[in-house]
Order: C-alpha cells, then structure tokens, then sequence
C-alpha cells in the first residue's frame, strides 16, 4: 500500500469504515472492505481480490447514498461524490494532495 491513501480509499473508510480521527484511514478503509490488515496484506498479493472488494465497497457505498450505479448518469455520481467529499471533510478528513 502506498504510504497515502487515494481519495477513494478515503471516502470509503469515512463512510464505510465509520473512520474517527483518531484512527489511521487504513484502518477503517480495511474495515470497509471487511478484512483484517492481515488479510489485506496477503490480499495485496492477489490483486483481482483487492479490486473486486474495492469495487464492492464502493458500490455499497453508492448504493447506501441512494445511487444506483447501473442507472445513474455520469452527473449525479459527480454529485454524489462531491457531496460525499464535502461530508468527510466536515467529519475531519484530508485528503490527499
């Protein structure tokens, strides 16, 4: 894992991985995927894996935002992940650069 967290990943363990501030964004991003540091370690390996769970994290996180990513246009996924960029950042996240 890079020593920065995407964006993505950052949004996801915001609000998927309920992330505090007191706790590392990897943490709540595995938290997120729902696997241990563990098993994402060894996931990393396996990339096919790490990106199916990714993908499925995201698309949970969509879904949980009332996005259906088959149906909605390119504009309200911009939206949505503005919206959802702001929220983390009202919740404490930075973001990286």
């Amino acid at each position: 894992m890079n020593s920065k967290p995407s964006v993505e990943m950052c949004i996801c363990a915001f609000h998927l991985g309920k992330w505090e501030t007191d706790e590392s964004v990897q943490d709540a991003y595995h938290r997120a995927l729902g696997v241990t540091h563990a098993q994402f370690r060894r996931m990393r390996s396996d990339n096919d894996a790490l990106q199916a769970k990714h993908a499925d994290a995201m698309h949970r996180m969509y879904e949980a935002a009332g996005i259906n990513l088959k149906t909605a246009t390119e504009g309200e996924k911009a939206l949505l992940w503005k919206r959802l960029m702001d929220e983390a950042r009202k919740g404490g996240m930075r973001f990286p650069a």
